[in-house]
């Protein structure tokens, strides 16, 4: 480990969406800036494993912070989407009421929210939901369409904004996990676990589930965060579900959907199970079945349907139960933004923007006279020659690969390398493309394809044959044929 310092006006701790629209917004103002994220890429917890939901707030609490945020970036959303190049689609989310009590709570809960905060909902016989959504079960009852809700893609997003950012001019660090805080008068100094010591005259606190554990290394003690686990299966059969269908929503959670993926194939989940251990991001054959039988309950083709890939996400539950953004008790230069729950990506505009200027009110600072809004797309004429397939699942060039390591903010893994491009998500999960992926990665880095990791540390994908420990092997060092990597089942 190495030991090396910085001195910038801000830093922001958290490299999850909400860490990196602050980011971005940040870089609008003339500040020396940075972002520190624990993990050794951005977008690593709650904002890689949730819904992909882009909601309108429709069932938000009235009059909280959450709702007014989530208001606010209805209005940014279009312009955040045009500049940074985000794939989304407004699918609009219908509502499904099943029986006496979801009819009752739609109506005594649901509709009188969404007037309240001025979202527009059109109501729905049972026969008109499935006039309009065919696959939904033959029990509904009734409905509502909020035509506003949309999917995305929650990893190119937080991507772009951390891209923005650095293309701005501010400075990225990963696999940095802060491990000290000392505040004087004057500035706040962090120290991390990679033997970073960073000096700024202000603290953006953004660090999702761990956003708690930060304020402690502060002194702060004034919330505390718990994590809600909620379990996912994608499939790609053909339910044809075009639509974001939703059930009507507990006091838990809102409950276990059926949504399209913004690139291909059918979301179904979340499960919500307080939980004790933060790391805890296994699924469970008891929460696949709740998910199944959930799905099932609003598209009966859900109980069936064959799965590619199973993930849990972990979000975070706030002792006080709003979101906390603003000054800690311990100094106002250190300004926590945590709590946002499972509307984060949904709010992330708006928080950005209002985190921002609580930064630039302390400081006095003033707007760039230069700022980039639009990030240039990744693809150019000028690599004519990188047209060849390398993922025939989700059809992605050489080029959408290599344009992902020319990045501002390259990958550092395999699993960084396939959240950029969609490479490695498909049918096969890689078992057909993952040695010429990784071959083009390790050309591009100059690396031995032996050498690269899966994602953190010690984590190879490739063995150097059936003897192989995951090492360069002497005889290949510097380079390695594709096809004769043997793929490890991790």
């Amino acid at each position: 480990m190495t030991s090396s310092s910085r001195t910038v006006d801000v830093v922001v701790i958290g490299g999850g969406v909400v860490g990196c629209s602050i980011f971005r917004e940040l870089s609008r103002y003339d500040a020396s800036l940075a972002l520190i994220e624990r993990h050794p890429d951005i977008c690593e917890g709650t904002s890689k494993a949730n819904s992909a939901i882009v909601h309108t707030g429709f069932d938000a609490p009235p009059g909280t912070l959450e709702a007014r945020l989530l208001a606010e970036a209805r209005e940014l959303w279009p312009d955040v989407i045009t500049d940074l190049n985000i794939p989304y689609l407004q699918t609009g989310a219908v509502m499904v009421a099943t029986d006496d009590t979801e009819q009752a709570a739609l109506h005594e809960e649901v509709i009188p929210k969404a007037e309240k905060n001025g979202v527009e909902l059109q109501r729905l016989t049972g026969e008109e939901v499935r006039d309009m959504a065919p696959y939904v079960t033959e029990r509904a009852r009734e409905g509502v369409l909020i035509e506003g809700e949309g999917v995305i893609d929650p990893f190119w997003t937080t991507r772009a904004y951390a891209e923005s950012a650095v293309r701005n001019g501010a400075e990225a660090f990963l696999g940095q996990e802060v491990v000290a805080i000392d505040i004087e008068p004057s500035k706040i100094t962090l120290r991390t676990s990679a033997g970073l010591t960073i000096e700024a005259k202000v603290v953006v606190n953004a660090g999702g589930l761990w956003a708690d554990e930060v304020a402690r290394l502060a002194g702060d003690d004034s919330f505390r965060l718990t994590p809600r686990k909620g379990e996912f299966i994608i499939t790609e059969d053909e339910l044809n579900v075009s639509q974001i269908i939703l059930p009507v929503p507990t006091k838990i959670s809102k409950g276990i959907l059926v949504t399209p993926i913004v690139f291909g194939g059918t979301l179904l989940g979340p499960t919500a199970d307080d939980i004790e251990d933060k790391r805890d991001l296994g699924t469970t054959p008891d929460g696949l079945r709740r998910v199944r039988d959930g799905a099932a309950k609003l598209v009966p083709g859900a109980a069936t349907a064959s799965s590619i890939r199973q993930f849990a996400g972990l979000r975070a539950v706030s002792s006080t139960g709003e979101y906390i953004i603003g000054p800690s008790k311990v100094s106002r230069n250190l300004i926590h933004v945590a709590g946002i729950r499972s509307t984060g990506l949904s709010a992330s505009p708006a928080i950005g923007r209002y985190a921002a200027s609580l930064v630039r009110d302390t400081l006095g600072l003033s707007q760039r006279t230069v700022f980039h809004a639009a990030l240039p797309e990744a693809l150019s004429e000028e690599h004519a020659d990188e047209g060849e397939v390398v993922c025939l699942c989700r059809s992605i060039t050489k080029g959408e690969i290599l344009a992902a390591m020319r990045s501002p903010l390259p990958p550092r893994s395999l699993d960084g390398l396939k959240r950029r491009t969609g490479a490695m998500l498909g049918d096969c999960q890689g078992n057909i493309c993952a040695v010429r992926i990784a071959e083009l990665f390790a050309k591009h880095l100059g690396r031995d394809p032996l050498s690269l990791e899966k994602h953190v540390a010690g984590s190879r994908l490739f063995v150097d044959g059936p003897d192989g420990d995951g090492s360069a092997g002497e005889t290949r060092r510097g380079g390695a044929r594709a096809a004769e990597l043997a793929v490890t089942s991790e």
